[in-house]
Protein backbone atom coordinates (compact mmCIF):
# COMPACT_ATOMS: atom_id res chain seq x y z
CA UNK A 1 0.00 0.00 0.00
CA UNK A 2 2.82 2.39 0.82
CA UNK A 3 4.35 1.77 -2.62
CA UNK A 4 1.01 2.53 -4.30
CA UNK A 5 0.62 5.79 -2.39
CA UNK A 6 4.15 6.81 -3.28
CA UNK A 7 3.61 5.95 -6.94
CA UNK A 8 0.34 7.89 -7.16
CA UNK A 9 1.90 10.89 -5.45
CA UNK A 10 4.85 10.87 -7.82
CA UNK A 11 2.60 10.60 -10.88
CA UNK A 12 0.55 13.55 -9.63
CA UNK A 13 3.78 15.43 -9.19
CA UNK A 14 4.73 14.91 -12.83
CA UNK A 15 1.23 15.81 -14.02
CA UNK A 16 1.01 19.01 -11.96
CA UNK A 17 4.44 20.58 -11.50
CA UNK A 18 3.00 23.44 -9.44
CA UNK A 19 2.18 20.94 -6.70
CA UNK A 20 5.35 18.91 -7.14
CA UNK A 21 8.47 18.48 -5.14
CA UNK A 22 10.53 18.07 -8.34
CA UNK A 23 10.35 19.03 -11.99
CA UNK A 24 11.43 16.64 -14.70
CA UNK A 25 14.41 16.85 -17.00
CA UNK A 26 14.33 13.17 -17.92
CA UNK A 27 13.72 12.80 -21.64
CA UNK A 28 15.29 16.15 -22.40
CA UNK A 29 18.77 17.07 -23.59
CA UNK A 30 21.53 14.86 -24.88
CA UNK A 31 20.65 11.66 -23.02
CA UNK A 32 17.38 11.14 -24.87
CA UNK A 33 19.14 11.22 -28.26
CA UNK A 34 20.59 7.76 -27.67
CA UNK A 35 18.37 6.41 -24.91
CA UNK A 36 14.90 6.85 -26.40
CA UNK A 37 14.14 3.15 -26.01
CA UNK A 38 15.69 2.83 -22.56
CA UNK A 39 13.68 5.73 -21.19
CA UNK A 40 10.49 3.86 -22.04
CA UNK A 41 11.46 0.26 -21.28
CA UNK A 42 13.52 0.94 -18.15
CA UNK A 43 11.79 4.05 -16.82
CA UNK A 44 8.25 3.53 -18.12
CA UNK A 45 7.11 2.67 -14.61
CA UNK A 46 8.88 5.80 -13.48
CA UNK A 47 7.39 6.19 -10.02
CA UNK A 48 8.14 2.65 -8.92
CA UNK A 49 11.56 2.35 -10.54
CA UNK A 50 13.00 5.81 -10.02
CA UNK A 51 11.27 7.73 -7.24
CA UNK A 52 11.82 5.01 -4.68
CA UNK A 53 15.56 5.14 -5.27
CA UNK A 54 15.45 8.17 -3.00
CA UNK A 55 12.01 7.80 -1.40
CA UNK A 56 12.03 4.31 0.06
CA UNK A 57 9.65 2.76 2.57
CA UNK A 58 11.85 4.12 5.34
CA UNK A 59 11.32 7.72 4.24
CA UNK A 60 7.64 8.61 3.83
CA UNK A 61 7.98 12.39 3.76
CA UNK A 62 7.34 12.52 0.01
CA UNK A 63 3.55 12.85 0.44
CA UNK A 64 3.86 15.78 2.82
CA UNK A 65 6.42 17.45 0.57
CA UNK A 66 4.15 17.27 -2.49
CA UNK A 67 1.14 18.46 -0.51
CA UNK A 68 3.03 21.54 0.62
CA UNK A 69 3.20 22.82 -2.95
CA UNK A 70 6.83 23.87 -2.54
CA UNK A 71 8.85 23.38 -5.70
CA UNK A 72 11.88 21.18 -5.33
CA UNK A 73 14.98 20.64 -7.43
CA UNK A 74 15.23 19.28 -10.93
CA UNK A 75 15.61 15.55 -11.35
CA UNK A 76 17.71 14.56 -14.32
CA UNK A 77 19.60 11.58 -15.68
CA UNK A 78 22.78 12.73 -13.95
CA UNK A 79 21.11 12.45 -10.53
CA UNK A 80 21.49 8.71 -10.83
CA UNK A 81 23.94 8.33 -13.70
CA UNK A 82 27.22 10.16 -13.13
CA UNK A 83 28.46 12.53 -15.83
CA UNK A 84 31.56 10.37 -16.34
CA UNK A 85 29.67 7.10 -16.82
CA UNK A 86 30.08 7.04 -20.60
CA UNK A 87 33.68 8.19 -20.64
CA UNK A 88 34.78 5.63 -18.08
CA UNK A 89 33.09 2.79 -19.96
CA UNK A 90 34.67 3.46 -23.35
CA UNK A 91 37.52 1.09 -22.55
CA UNK A 92 35.11 -1.75 -21.89
CA UNK A 93 33.19 -1.01 -25.07
CA UNK A 94 36.33 -1.04 -27.20
CA UNK A 95 37.83 -4.17 -25.68
CA UNK A 96 34.58 -6.12 -25.89
CA UNK A 97 32.90 -4.51 -28.91
CA UNK A 98 31.99 -7.91 -30.39
CA UNK A 99 29.80 -8.58 -27.34
CA UNK A 100 27.55 -5.60 -28.13
CA UNK A 101 25.12 -4.97 -30.95
CA UNK A 102 26.21 -2.53 -33.65
CA UNK A 103 24.95 -0.85 -36.80
CA UNK A 104 26.27 -0.63 -40.36
CA UNK A 105 25.41 2.56 -42.28
CA UNK A 106 23.64 2.14 -45.59
CA UNK A 107 25.46 3.52 -48.63
CA UNK A 108 25.25 7.26 -49.21
CA UNK A 109 26.45 9.74 -51.79
CA UNK A 110 29.60 11.76 -51.13
CA UNK A 111 29.61 13.91 -48.01
CA UNK A 112 26.06 13.01 -46.95
CA UNK A 113 24.67 11.11 -44.00
CA UNK A 114 23.28 7.63 -44.58
CA UNK A 115 19.51 7.44 -44.91
CA UNK A 116 19.42 4.37 -42.69
CA UNK A 117 21.40 1.78 -40.77
CA UNK A 118 21.35 -2.01 -40.68
CA UNK A 119 21.58 -3.80 -37.35
CA UNK A 120 24.67 -5.96 -36.84
CA UNK A 121 24.14 -8.30 -33.92
CA UNK A 122 26.72 -8.58 -32.51
CA UNK A 123 29.09 -5.97 -33.94
CA UNK A 124 31.69 -7.43 -36.29
CA UNK A 125 33.80 -4.26 -36.41
CA UNK A 126 34.60 -1.67 -33.78
CA UNK A 127 33.14 1.29 -35.67
CA UNK A 128 29.77 -0.48 -35.84
CA UNK A 129 29.50 -0.11 -32.09
CA UNK A 130 30.85 3.46 -32.05
CA UNK A 131 28.27 4.54 -34.63
CA UNK A 132 25.46 3.70 -32.22
CA UNK A 133 26.26 6.93 -30.36
CA UNK A 134 28.49 8.85 -32.77
CA UNK A 135 26.35 9.00 -35.91
CA UNK A 136 22.90 9.97 -37.10
CA UNK A 137 21.75 6.57 -35.88
CA UNK A 138 21.70 8.25 -32.46
CA UNK A 139 20.99 11.92 -33.22
CA UNK A 140 19.75 14.30 -35.86
CA UNK A 141 22.26 16.55 -37.61
CA UNK A 142 22.24 19.40 -40.09
CA UNK A 143 25.00 18.94 -42.67
CA UNK A 144 26.53 16.37 -40.36
CA UNK A 145 26.65 18.63 -37.27
CA UNK A 146 24.38 17.91 -34.30
CA UNK A 147 23.17 20.10 -31.47
CA UNK A 148 24.93 17.96 -28.87
CA UNK A 149 28.01 19.56 -27.31
CA UNK A 150 30.68 17.03 -26.37
CA UNK A 151 33.45 17.16 -23.74
CA UNK A 152 35.66 19.07 -26.19
CA UNK A 153 33.18 21.94 -26.25
CA UNK A 154 32.48 21.23 -29.92
CA UNK A 155 29.29 19.70 -31.33
CA UNK A 156 29.05 16.00 -32.08
CA UNK A 157 29.37 15.29 -35.80
CA UNK A 158 28.12 12.37 -37.85
CA UNK A 159 31.05 9.95 -38.08
CA UNK A 160 29.21 7.78 -40.59
CA UNK A 161 29.09 10.79 -42.92
CA UNK A 162 32.77 11.53 -42.34
CA UNK A 163 33.99 7.96 -42.97
CA UNK A 164 31.68 7.55 -45.98
CA UNK A 165 33.58 5.55 -48.67
CA UNK A 166 32.16 7.94 -51.30
CA UNK A 167 34.01 10.93 -49.81
CA UNK A 168 37.04 12.51 -51.47
CA UNK A 169 39.10 11.72 -48.37
CA UNK A 170 38.70 9.58 -45.27
CA UNK A 171 40.88 7.56 -43.00
CA UNK A 172 40.36 3.84 -43.71
CA UNK A 173 37.94 2.96 -40.94
CA UNK A 174 35.06 1.56 -42.99
CA UNK A 175 37.00 0.46 -46.06
CA UNK A 176 40.65 0.26 -47.21
CA UNK A 177 41.76 3.31 -49.18
CA UNK A 178 41.84 1.31 -52.41
CA UNK A 179 38.06 1.00 -51.93
CA UNK A 180 37.50 4.67 -51.13
CA UNK A 181 35.47 5.21 -54.30
CA UNK A 182 35.14 8.98 -53.93
CA UNK A 183 38.90 9.53 -53.78
CA UNK A 184 40.78 10.51 -56.93
CA UNK A 185 43.92 8.54 -57.80
CA UNK A 186 46.30 8.05 -56.17
CA UNK A 187 44.08 7.17 -53.26
CA UNK A 188 46.58 5.96 -50.67
CA UNK A 189 49.81 7.63 -49.62
CA UNK A 190 53.11 5.95 -50.39
CA UNK A 191 54.56 3.44 -47.95
CA UNK A 192 57.39 5.79 -46.96
CA UNK A 193 54.80 8.35 -45.86
CA UNK A 194 53.55 5.95 -43.20
CA UNK A 195 55.01 4.44 -40.05
CA UNK A 196 54.72 0.79 -39.09
CA UNK A 197 52.35 -0.99 -38.84
CA UNK A 198 50.56 1.12 -41.49
CA UNK A 199 52.84 0.59 -44.49
CA UNK A 200 50.53 -1.80 -46.36
CA UNK A 201 48.97 1.27 -47.92
CA UNK A 202 45.64 0.96 -49.68
CA UNK A 203 44.78 -2.46 -48.25
CA UNK A 204 44.58 -1.85 -44.51
CA UNK A 205 41.79 -0.67 -42.29
CA UNK A 206 42.06 0.91 -38.86
CA UNK A 207 39.92 1.17 -35.75
CA UNK A 208 38.64 4.21 -33.86
CA UNK A 209 40.78 3.16 -30.89
CA UNK A 210 43.94 3.43 -33.00
CA UNK A 211 43.63 7.20 -32.64
CA UNK A 212 41.51 7.55 -29.50
CA UNK A 213 42.59 6.38 -26.07
CA UNK A 214 39.49 4.69 -24.60
CA UNK A 215 38.49 6.03 -21.22
CA UNK A 216 41.05 8.84 -21.23
CA UNK A 217 40.20 12.06 -19.45
CA UNK A 218 41.32 14.23 -22.36
CA UNK A 219 38.59 16.28 -23.95
CA UNK A 220 39.00 14.69 -27.39
CA UNK A 221 40.37 11.33 -26.22
CA UNK A 222 43.27 11.53 -28.68
CA UNK A 223 46.19 9.17 -28.20
CA UNK A 224 47.54 9.97 -24.75
CA UNK A 225 50.28 12.61 -24.89
CA UNK A 226 49.36 14.02 -28.31
CA UNK A 227 47.59 17.23 -29.33
CA UNK A 228 45.86 18.60 -32.44
CA UNK A 229 45.42 21.16 -33.97
CA UNK A 230 47.23 23.12 -31.27
CA UNK A 231 50.35 22.39 -29.28
CA UNK A 232 50.28 21.97 -25.50
CA UNK A 233 50.89 25.72 -25.16
CA UNK A 234 47.77 26.53 -27.18
CA UNK A 235 49.58 27.68 -30.35
CA UNK A 236 48.70 26.07 -33.66
CA UNK A 237 51.07 23.40 -34.92
CA UNK A 238 53.12 24.65 -37.89
CA UNK A 239 55.52 23.18 -40.44
CA UNK A 240 58.11 25.35 -38.75
CA UNK A 241 57.70 23.26 -35.61
CA UNK A 242 58.51 20.15 -37.62
CA UNK A 243 61.46 21.76 -39.44
CA UNK A 244 63.05 23.08 -36.24
CA UNK A 245 62.10 20.12 -34.02
CA UNK A 246 59.94 22.29 -31.75
CA UNK A 247 57.61 20.93 -29.10
CA UNK A 248 58.81 17.32 -29.37
CA UNK A 249 56.60 17.03 -32.42
CA UNK A 250 57.73 13.46 -33.16
CA UNK A 251 55.86 12.26 -30.07
CA UNK A 252 53.34 15.01 -29.30
CA UNK A 253 51.98 16.00 -32.72
CA UNK A 254 48.98 13.73 -33.23
CA UNK A 255 49.52 13.20 -36.98
CA UNK A 256 53.16 12.16 -36.41
CA UNK A 257 52.03 9.00 -34.65
CA UNK A 258 51.40 7.47 -38.07
CA UNK A 259 53.01 9.91 -40.54
CA UNK A 260 56.78 10.55 -40.41
CA UNK A 261 56.36 13.95 -42.17
CA UNK A 262 60.09 14.62 -42.28
CA UNK A 263 63.30 12.61 -42.06
CA UNK A 264 66.60 13.60 -40.50
CA UNK A 265 67.71 15.95 -43.28
CA UNK A 266 67.76 19.68 -42.57
CA UNK A 267 66.24 22.55 -44.54
CA UNK A 268 64.24 21.42 -47.58
CA UNK A 269 65.63 17.88 -47.54
CA UNK A 270 64.05 15.01 -45.71
CA UNK A 271 60.41 15.98 -46.35
CA UNK A 272 58.14 13.29 -47.79
CA UNK A 273 55.99 15.85 -49.63
CA UNK A 274 57.28 18.69 -51.79
CA UNK A 275 54.44 20.97 -50.67
CA UNK A 276 55.78 20.81 -47.13
CA UNK A 277 59.35 21.38 -48.28
CA UNK A 278 58.62 24.70 -50.00
CA UNK A 279 60.52 27.47 -48.23
CA UNK A 280 57.50 29.69 -47.67
CA UNK A 281 55.50 26.71 -46.43
CA UNK A 282 57.94 25.12 -44.00
CA UNK A 283 58.41 28.25 -41.94
CA UNK A 284 55.44 29.14 -39.78
CA UNK A 285 52.46 28.11 -41.88
CA UNK A 286 49.90 26.47 -39.60
CA UNK A 287 48.92 22.93 -40.52
CA UNK A 288 45.25 23.95 -40.48
CA UNK A 289 45.86 26.75 -42.97
CA UNK A 290 45.68 23.97 -45.55
CA UNK A 291 44.24 20.95 -43.72
CA UNK A 292 40.92 20.42 -42.00
CA UNK A 293 40.63 20.14 -38.25
CA UNK A 294 38.74 16.85 -38.41
CA UNK A 295 40.91 13.89 -39.42
CA UNK A 296 37.98 11.55 -40.03
CA UNK A 297 36.84 12.44 -43.51
CA UNK A 298 36.12 15.36 -45.82
CA UNK A 299 34.68 16.32 -49.18
CA UNK A 300 38.08 17.51 -50.45
CA UNK A 301 41.08 15.33 -51.29
CA UNK A 302 43.99 14.79 -48.87
CA UNK A 303 41.98 16.38 -46.04
CA UNK A 304 42.51 19.84 -47.54
CA UNK A 305 40.28 22.31 -45.75
CA UNK A 306 38.63 25.11 -47.73
CA UNK A 307 37.94 28.63 -46.56
CA UNK A 308 34.27 27.91 -47.20
CA UNK A 309 34.18 24.98 -44.76
CA UNK A 310 32.20 25.61 -41.57
CA UNK A 311 33.21 24.82 -38.00
CA UNK A 312 33.96 22.34 -36.57
CA UNK A 313 35.76 21.23 -39.76
CA UNK A 314 37.46 24.62 -40.01
CA UNK A 315 39.58 26.06 -37.22
CA UNK A 316 38.17 29.31 -35.86
CA UNK A 317 40.05 31.09 -33.08
CA UNK A 318 38.58 32.96 -30.12
CA UNK A 319 38.47 36.17 -32.17
CA UNK A 320 36.38 34.49 -34.86
CA UNK A 321 39.22 34.26 -37.40
CA UNK A 322 39.26 31.19 -39.64
CA UNK A 323 42.62 29.52 -40.27
CA UNK A 324 41.75 27.81 -43.58
CA UNK A 325 42.66 29.81 -46.70
CA UNK A 326 42.35 27.29 -49.56
CA UNK A 327 39.67 27.66 -52.21
CA UNK A 328 40.56 24.79 -54.55
CA UNK A 329 42.78 21.72 -54.60
CA UNK A 330 43.78 19.16 -57.21
CA UNK A 331 45.67 16.06 -56.15
CA UNK A 332 49.03 15.50 -57.87
CA UNK A 333 50.14 12.17 -59.32
CA UNK A 334 52.82 11.78 -56.64
CA UNK A 335 53.71 13.44 -53.31
CA UNK A 336 56.74 15.13 -54.91
CA UNK A 337 55.12 16.49 -58.06
CA UNK A 338 52.94 19.27 -56.69
CA UNK A 339 53.08 22.64 -58.39
CA UNK A 340 51.55 26.06 -57.95
CA UNK A 341 48.61 25.08 -60.14
CA UNK A 342 47.46 22.31 -57.79
CA UNK A 343 45.80 24.74 -55.40
CA UNK A 344 44.40 28.21 -55.01
CA UNK A 345 44.12 30.30 -51.87
CA UNK A 346 42.63 33.55 -50.62
CA UNK A 347 45.57 35.03 -48.74
CA UNK A 348 48.01 37.40 -50.42
CA UNK A 349 50.86 35.28 -49.08
CA UNK A 350 49.77 32.61 -51.59
CA UNK A 351 49.25 34.99 -54.52
CA UNK A 352 51.24 32.70 -56.84
CA UNK A 353 48.48 30.09 -56.46
CA UNK A 354 45.83 31.52 -58.75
Amino acid sequence: MKRIVTAIAALLAMAAPAMAGHYAAVGQGSCSYCHKTNLVTQHGGFAANVCQTCHSSTDQNVVNTIASGVAGGQYACSNCHGSQSHLSKHGTYVTNYSQYNGVEPNSATAWTSPAGYTAVQPAAKEYQLCYKCHSTYAFTATNGVSGIIGPSGKPFTDKAREFNPANASAHPVQVPLNSQTGSAAPRALRANQMKAPWTAVGTQTMKCSDCHTPGSTGKSMLITGTTWPTRADGRLWTLGDVRSNTGNWQTTLFCAKCHPLKGSGGGESGWYNNVHSEGDHENNVACVACHAVSPHGLNHGRFIGYASDPAPYAYIDSAGRKAQVMTNFRKASSPTSYGEGNCTALTSACDEHK
